[in-house]
């Protein structure tokens, strides 16, 4: 029997589960995000899939009110998802935002097999895992798992006792791997892939200059070699797996173009500290834009970073206003040039406990796109990116049935992206 509902009563449940049963859906009097802008048309939900096709049977008919129907977000760089005692409240403040889809790029194997049965129970978050960084001894990804394995929390105090945590090998092939040469590849592969990573990180910090750095072993001043990473990209291509690349310098965003690495952690110049003199060792140039473009990689820009800021010896930190504003005017130039290019961005904060919601207000603070572009990048690019072959971020026939009712228009507004009426995922109310 077909049922007339004009305003949404959902039963009430302590926590964010999907009703069991997937219902056919008419959808009526909705304003829905299509190609950019908000068309008012009737969807119809089959089976979890959008349809404009007039289904034989409808169960119920939704009427929303004109109110305004986007695709649901995606987080694309973070390390959340993977620590038992707070994966429930990192899952409910999610879903809170409207982000259905993540991507955890680095963290303790151990801690995702874990998370991965809780997920699978919640059934409305998904999340892939890079499991361990892939780098060299002492390399980027050493910290801050293994002073944290030994109970040392503060910054400061991992720092000064860097040697004591060097001889410490805890999260050792968990939440990292040493790769230094390709002879441990090859021997520690088999590990990797038992660890049932969804992609791979591999580690790269001014790759050109790896010798020089290896050689000081400075604690987190360096990643793998080239040689090495190129060898751990092709080696992950042969099993289908896409490889994420953590980098610091131009060249190292251009030298993982060379090899086929699928995607950046940062964007190049991320990390740049505003200086003059260091610019063109960190930050991309124009020319870059089409590089990237040509090897259909993806960016994650992660720009709510401020390296901008110095530290002394007693944490005080001083900051740098002329330095800061450098930063910002390069950001807003490179990341307009990209996406005007068709480079896939995909938004994440890489902030430890925080969502994506930071990165989309450093965004909006500094007006980086129109409304309606960054719609575009964190309801499609962002998810689209996070699960490359499934139909989702768009909101049009075939695609699965996942949106988000807002009362108000986000292209006026984008605050209003922060008050979501309603969640659908596959074609099936979210409840809590």
């Amino acid at each position: 029997m077909k049922t007339q509902i004009k305003f949404l009563i959902l039963v009430v449940f302590t926590f964010f589960s999907l009703t069991t049963y997937s219902q056919v859906y008419q959808f009526n009097n909705g304003n829905w995000f299509i190609n950019g802008a908000f068309t008012k048309t009737t969807f119809y939900t089959v089976n979890g899939y959008f349809t404009k096709k007039i289904p034989q049977k409808i169960d119920s008919v939704i009427d929303l009110q004109d109110k305004y129907c986007i695709p649901p977000f995606g987080d694309a760089h973070t390390h959340n998802l993977t620590d038992s005692y707070n994966v429930e409240a990192m899952v409910k403040q999610y879903l809170n935002e409207g982000i259905f889809y993540v991507q955890v790029l680095g963290n303790p194997s151990k801690g995702a097999k874990t998370s991965r049965v809780y997920l699978k129970k919640n059934q409305v978050l998904e999340a892939v895992f890079a499991n361990g960084f892939l780098t060299a001894t002492y390399g980027h990804g050493f910290y801050p798992y293994e002073p944290l394995a030994l109970g040392i929390y503060s910054p400061r105090d991992q720092i000064k006792k860097q040697e004591m945590v060097k001889k410490s090998r805890i999260m050792e092939n968990d939440a990292y791997f040493f790769l230094d040469k390709i002879e441990d590849v090859d021997s520690k592969w088999a590990s990797i892939l038992n660890t049932k990573p969804d992609l791979l990180k591999i580690c790269l910090m001014d790759v050109a200059n790896y010798e020089n750095l290896r050689k000081a072993e400075k604690v987190e001043s360096y990643g793998v070699s080239a040689q090495v990473a190129e060898y751990i990209v092709n080696k992950a291509h042969k099993e289908n797996l896409r490889v994420f690349a953590h980098i610091e310098t131009a060249e190292d965003a251009r030298f993982c173009a060379k090899i086929g690495v699928e995607g950046l952690a940062h964007l190049p110049g991320y990390g740049w500290n505003g200086k003059q003199e260091t610019q063109q060792k960190y930050c991309m140039t124009p020319k870059d834009a089409k590089l990237f473009k040509k090897a259909k990689m993806t960016i994650t820009p992660t720009l709510n970073l401020d390296y901008s800021v110095e530290f002394d010896t007693s944490g005080k930190m001083t900051t740098f206003p002329e330095r800061f504003n450098n930063t910002v005017e390069y950001e807003k130039k490179i990341m307009r040039i990209l996406y005007k290019e068709g480079v896939t961005i995909a938004l994440g904060a890489d902030d430890y406990g925080k969502t994506v919601s930071k990165e989309i207000d450093y965004l909006v603070k500094y007006n980086f796109f129109t409304n309606k572009e960054l719609l575009d990048i964190y309801c499609r690019l962002t998810t689209q990116s996070i699960f490359p072959k499934r139909k989702i971020g768009e909101i049009k026939e075939g695609f699965e049935a996942s949106f988000l009712v807002l009362a108000n228009n986000p292209i006026i507004d984008i605050e209003s992206i922060k008050k979501i009426d309603y969640k659908i995922k596959q074609g099936k109310f979210i409840v809590h």
